[in-house]
């Protein structure tokens, strides 16, 4: 190892013009031996070369430049090429304006479509019915025809048979078009409306003038059954679908299987589907999921529990490629995961989260501006 006061001091005689002979000559006169100085010299006369790179501001600018270009043709191509989404996909909804009506008048609701395929325009069939909870039959029913192109909403009014039963009953629509169906669903309740014919009934069993309750009560009851029986099936009966998912969501941590028997006792199998994703969602376990017959919302319970539970694995079990790519990409905005890019099956979605990948390692402080655009790309995939 060099000395370093003689270094220093060798570098020091060397700017002011003296030649390495002449130092060394010097140094040898007051002492220093010959191996430290010679060791010096070649020290001096072949320093440590760094190479170190400046980007001028210039170029700074242009590295980020060419960023922005990438991204913006992602989201571009993403957008205007050709990609997997199907060309007619409808989400169907159902909101109350007046759901609680007499037999004999009318409900009135709101149908609301939502065109999420690459179809700009085409025409769906709609049919509104009328089921009665406890015997599951139509009590009435309504079509129309539609021409959807984006997103479009329509006030119907249904009309309630005169001589309908007092109850609970589901208004279920049903939005038919190029083979496909959506469906959705919602509570009315009936008031009054009871038939002449039960009225005579009740008033020869009776043979006293009785309250609509007490009528209710008589109903009911079926002969020679026990009073705790009678009430269990009648509240049963009473709850409707959205009742009974309260319920479901309230009871399902504390008792699982007494959720599950609630959603076993509905009588629509969309409602049954929405209670099993209910309880998937309170208790993030896949498995009830399983239980759910429609396809979509069976992939929807995957993507929902997978995101709750925080496993990307559960992602691929989703049936649709392009709900399972939005549920890998929710892991790559959300938490940063980039492991699931090679999952993803829609080549621009890969290329977009590989391109946030890349971009994190860089820890550029406008990732998050990035995330925006692709993930405006996704809600349009999807």
């Amino acid at each position: 190892m060099a000395n370093k006061k003689l270094v220093n001091y060798i570098q020091e005689q060397t700017r002011r013009g003296f030649d390495a002979q002449t130092i060394k000559n010097y140094l040898l006169r007051y002492g220093y031996s010959p191996a430290d100085v010679d060791e010096a010299i070649k020290y001096t006369s072949s320093p440590e070369v760094r190479h170190i790179i400046h980007f001028s501001p210039t170029t700074l600018i242009g590295i980020a430049a060419i960023f922005v270009v990438m991204i913006a043709a992602v989201v571009v191509t993403v957008k205007f090429l050709p990609s997997k989404t199907p060309s007619t996909l409808l989400d169907l909804n159902l909101e109350s304006v007046k759901t609680t009506a007499d037999a004999g008048a009318e409900i009135t609701f709101i149908s609301e479509l939502d065109n999420l395929g690459s179809l700009n325009r085409y025409d769906v069939n709609l049919r509104y019915e009328l089921i009665n909870t406890k015997t599951n039959n139509v009590l009435t029913f309504k079509e129309e025809t539609r021409a959807i192109e984006t997103k479009g909403s329509k006030q119907v009014a249904m009309e309630i048979p005169p001589g309908a039963e007092a109850g609970d009953y589901v208004l279920r629509a049903i939005a038919t078009y190029n083979g496909q169906r959506a469906v959705a669903t919602l509570p009315v309740k009936i008031s009054g409306g009871k038939t002449a014919e039960t009225e005579e009934e009740i008033i020869e069993e009776q043979n006293t003038t009785v309250t609509e309750e007490e009528q209710e009560e008589i109903i009911q009851e079926k002969p020679g059954e026990k009073e705790g029986t009678r009430e269990e099936t009648a509240g049963t009966s009473a709850i409707n679908t959205f009742e009974t998912l309260e319920k479901v969501e309230q009871i399902a941590k504390q008792n699982s299987r007494e959720a599950e028997k609630l959603c076993n006792q509905l009588q629509l199998q969309t409602s049954r589907d929405l209670c099993f994703n209910k309880i998937a969602e309170v208790l993030g376990d896949r498995t009830y999921c399983i239980k759910v017959a429609d396809e979509r919302t069976k992939d929807v319970c995957l993507s929902n529990v997978a995101k709750i539970a925080g496993k990307s694995e559960i992602c691929g079990e989703i049936s649709k490629d392009n709900r399972k790519d939005t549920c890998y990409m929710n892991f790559v905005i959300d938490k940063k995961d980039y492991t699931v890019c090679d999952k993803v099956t829609n080549q621009y979605l890969r290329q977009s989260c590989e391109s946030l990948k890349q971009l994190s390692k860089l820890n550029i402080t406008d990732v998050a501006f990035y995330e925006v655009l692709v993930n405006q790309s996704l809600i349009q995939l999807t």
